[in-house]
């Protein structure tokens, strides 16, 4: 190496410039190929409420795109209007490959609301209509109301909203727990403070109640709902007041029937057919469901399609969903704006500030210690405790709440 290093010191003139000149095209073309095969490859897409981190220009701008649809559209159906925007944009982390298992976590400030992270996970398609909108989700509730939900409403409400093919993995994963008697009886799961050690019950559980309910009297009930019972807590007082079962054994006798029927038309289990006047969302719309409702979970499919479209026109899920309601003799959904001064106020809380939630795969969980089970390059998404391992649930201890 000295004798190379000798024999180009010993050069003079025009040749020790095009040896220079040699040598600085390696380094450029060496440099080059780094930027194309390593990370930083990867681009960044700034909305209006988002900061997108994906592997490719074209996967950012559709995440980005269709972030800001589900923030204004998710937003407008559980609320009856929009969101005003957020002082700092929600950085959003992309891990996409064809076999990854969908999934995805939300973090942010708990007290105030604010400063939101995200990361998703799965393969391009999964990401768009059913982790992203999911996700989303978490973030409309938690700015609406200022504070954390209960848990099973939390990630049953989010669920709602996915891709047809995950809540069919809900769906089935509900009866197989009934089945082998790991549901949770209604008292205990709306008293959950923390996550039981068989956590997927929880989840798949959630979902159907949340189904259950919306199928009754619309998402602004169900909204309305649990911001009475944030202000007052009492389950059974408000379970009498919005929906008329005289308790929570009632309305789980009810939902036991429901999903033993099948999980279908809910006329037959309704006990209250009239909403209550609701005190959370007094100056928002009562939106009852009808036939020409469509179903919440379409806005996932429709952004995603329209996320790669050049422009979005007319045609979204809630101008459609607005048409419709207007051609049925309806009144339409709300503007921006509706209800947002009639929100619940946030109570102090002597917990960790910091509050995250994520989302297991009916094929993952959580064992006892807090530790994932599952398997794959993606078996549990990047959240990690001060040790380096995963704890979720442990809000208190300044750990994650799971989605």
């Amino acid at each position: 190496m000295d004798a190379c290093i000798g024999s180009f010191r010993s050069l003079t003139g025009p040749q020790r410039r095009v040896n220079r000149s040699f040598r600085c095209g390696l380094l450029l073309a060496g440099l080059l190929w780094l930027a194309v095969t390593s990370p930083l490859s990867a681009a960044d897409v700034r909305t209006t409420n988002f900061l997108v981190m994906a592997p490719t220009p074209e996967l950012a701008r559709a995440v980005g795109d269709a972030a800001e649809g589900f923030r204004r559209d998710l937003a407008i159906y559980w609320l009856g209007g929009e969101l005003p925007p957020w002082p700092n944009p929600c950085p959003i982390r992309v891990v996409a490959g064809p076999n990854l298992a969908a999934q995805g976590v939300t973090t942010y400030n708990r007290s105030p609301v604010r400063d939101f992270q995200m990361e998703v996970v799965g393969s391009p398609q999964r990401i768009l209509d059913s982790v992203l909108p999911h996700e989303v989700t978490h973030t409309i509730l938690a700015t609406y109301f200022g504070r954390p939900l209960p848990r099973w409403a939390d990630e049953g409400i989010c669920t709602t909203v996915e891709h047809h093919s995950e809540r069919a993995k809900h769906e089935a994963k509900l009866r197989e727990f009934l089945r082998s008697r790991r549901g949770i009886a209604m008292n205990k799961l709306f008293l959950m403070t923390e996550y039981p050690s068989d956590v997927l019950p929880m989840y798949a559980q959630g979902y159907s109640v949340c189904q259950f309910l919306i199928a009754q009297q619309g998402p602004r009930a169900l909204v309305a709902f649990l911001g009475d019972y944030m202000q007052k807590p009492s389950w059974t007082q408000h379970v009498r007041n919005h929906y008329g079962y005289e308790s929570l054994a009632e309305l789980q006798e009810a939902w036991l029937a429901w999903v033993a029927d099948g999980s279908g038309p809910v006329d037959a289990y309704v006990k209250q057919r009239t909403p209550a006047a609701p005190a959370a969302l007094a100056a928002a719309d009562s939106q009852t469901p009808n036939a020409s409702t469509p179903d919440p979970a379409s806005l996932a499919s429709n952004l995603a399609l329209a996320a790669a479209a050049p422009g979005t026109g007319t045609d979204g899920w809630y101008s459609r969903l607005r048409r419709e309601a207007i051609s049925a003799g309806e009144t339409a959904p709300r503007d921006a704006g509706a209800g947002r001064n009639s929100r619940p106020q946030p109570s102090p809380q002597g917990r960790s500030p910091l509050h995250s939630v994520s989302q297991p795969q009916p094929e993952q969980g959580v064992v006892p210690g807090g530790s994932w089970v599952g398997s794959g390059p993606a078996a549990a998404p990047h959240v990690r405790a001060a040790d380096g391992g995963y704890r979720p649930g442990s809000v208190s201890s300044g750990g994650s709440y799971l989605r």
